[in-house]
């Protein structure tokens, strides 16, 4: 009986203890004066980094940190931008070594509590995203920073989310992925070829989402005229905008790291085809490829295609198969594999990026009508996106004449002005394509002399006829 006694005491002793250094949700912030101190240290660490007195909030939250792992969620967000600033501060080569491996300690205590701090907070926590920012973390401030480490933390973290990863750390994977890719081309050559597919999947389910919440906030804005959700879809916008250059990115890694041209893929490729026709695995693969590249001219990407939209029609071998068609100048037969295509397809972004890619077939074959509706398309499918804008203006300044007149005529060159400010409107990684367009195009619109003499001035309004039937104004 003694000895049941002494066990259960001991128990408890053991509880109470393990309660009080803050490990446990039930005791986070400790017990008793225990508590105490330690709202009082998180309280003056937050004073103190409002402050940006980051010398006197490293100790208070240092106690936080060390003794309560689990009193809040912030300890870790918070102590991420106070070792980051203190880093920054600092000319002491070993005190920066030192805050750069509590930096790195932040991260790893995190992913060590992550289920216990899910538990105190209704904002999803990731393993995954914990530990992209601590590769990132690692190649900014570790020097001669393992290529290798940083790689495998990246290639775990961006495959553990997946489409949920953060487009900085999909995009600085990839750009890993094309060092590993440059140091020993032999064993990285395959895997950066997965990596870069991957990586540009994952890109593009992170663009539908930000559409969807974009399309969600808008339509909630004209029930409500609530500004709140105004502002909301203007910054989903904006992070349209960054994961479009992160998407680039990707896209240029993959292309400078010499991996893999059009034309190397065609030669990789091409031979592997015939034997592989029956394999669906292998032939979506080089048609993911090979149209992220928009290598889509190429014979590898053509037939690979065909052989595949024969197993399993999907969207992206009903265009390639349609690609092959528009070679052959059977124009009606890929515009109806180019809608089947659109059909198909389910992710916003890429629907709308066929719509796309129709249009610019449609515009080199002289067919503007066409072209623009293709156009509209992708703009009724995603707002944000600024290349069918500028495809429209190009349409417009290809086929501007509508009346006998020829200063009248010039006049289209306005509408092909306001489909270039839309463009950069609505999507400012295009701004620098459309400056150029803006500036060569501006030369062609008629001087506001000889607009007079037709009974037109400045700022009115005029309506381009013909095909184009739209509004636009003089200036």
């Amino acid at each position: 009986m003694k000895k049941q006694i002494l066990l259960i005491a001991s128990l408890f002793i053991a509880i109470g203890t393990f309660a009080q250094n803050g490990i446990t949700n039930a005791f986070r912030f400790g017990q008793g004066e225990d508590s105490i101190k330690c709202i009082e240290a998180i309280s003056l660490y937050n004073v103190n980094l409002q402050n940006k007195n980051y010398a006197a909030a490293y100790p208070e939250w240092k106690k936080v940190f060390t003794n309560y792992p689990v009193a809040r969620v912030d300890t870790y967000t918070k102590g991420e931008q106070l070792l980051k600033a203190l880093i920054a501060a600092t000319t002491d080569e070993a005190k920066k070594a030192e805050y750069v491996n509590e930096l790195l300690s932040v991260y790893d205590q995190q992913m060590k509590y992550i289920d216990k701090l899910q538990e105190i907070t209704k904002t999803p926590l990731s393993e995954g995203t914990v530990l992209g920012k601590r590769a990132l973390a690692y190649i900014s401030y570790v020097p001669k920073a393992s290529l290798d480490s940083a790689y495998n933390m990246l290639s775990k973290s961006v495959n553990m989310e997946k489409g949920n990863s953060e487009y900085l750390i999909t995009q600085q994977f990839m750009k890993m992925s094309a060092q590993k890719y440059k140091a020993n081309k032999a064993t990285h050559g395959e895997q950066i070829i997965q990596d870069y597919l991957d990586a540009s999947t994952y890109v593009v389910e992170v663009l539908d989402k930000y559409n969807e919440r974009i399309d969600f906030y808008e339509k909630k804005y004209k029930e409500t005229s609530d500004p709140k959700d105004s502002v909301r879809a203007d910054g989903f916008g904006k992070m349209i905008g960054a994961a479009r250059v992160a998407r680039s990115n990707i896209d240029a890694y993959f292309i400078n790291s010499g991996a893999a041209s059009c034309q190397d893929l065609d030669t990789i490729y091409a031979p592997k085809i015939e034997a592989n026709k029956d394999n669906i695995d292998y032939l979506n693969k080089v048609i993911n490829v090979m149209s992220m590249l928009k290598c889509t001219n190429e014979d590898a990407y053509l037939t690979a295609s065909e052989y595949a939209l024969a197993i399993n029609p999907t969207a992206k071998a009903a265009m390639g198969v349609g690609f092959r068609y528009f070679k052959k100048g059977e124009t009606d037969k890929a515009l109806e594999l180019f809608d089947q295509a659109i059909e198909l397809e389910t992710s916003v972004t890429n629907k709308a990026e066929m719509c796309y890619k129709a249009g610019v077939a449609n515009y080199s074959i002289k067919k503007y009508a066409k072209a623009r509706e293709y156009a509209q398309k992708a703009i009724s499918l995603n707002s944000t996106y600024g290349a069918p804008y500028i495809l429209i203006a190009q349409c417009y300044a290809a086929a501007p004449n509508w009346n006998d007149n020829a200063t009248l005529n010039k006049c289209t060159y306005f509408a092909v002005l306001d489909k270039l400010n839309k463009a950069k409107a609505v999507d400012p990684s295009v701004a620098k394509e459309v400056q150029k367009m803006y500036s060569a195009y501006s030369t062609h619109t008629p001087k506001i002399e000889d607009l007079f003499f037709l009974g037109y001035s400045k700022g009115q309004a005029i309506t381009i006829g013909g095909w184009i039937n739209e509004r636009t104004t003089i200036r």
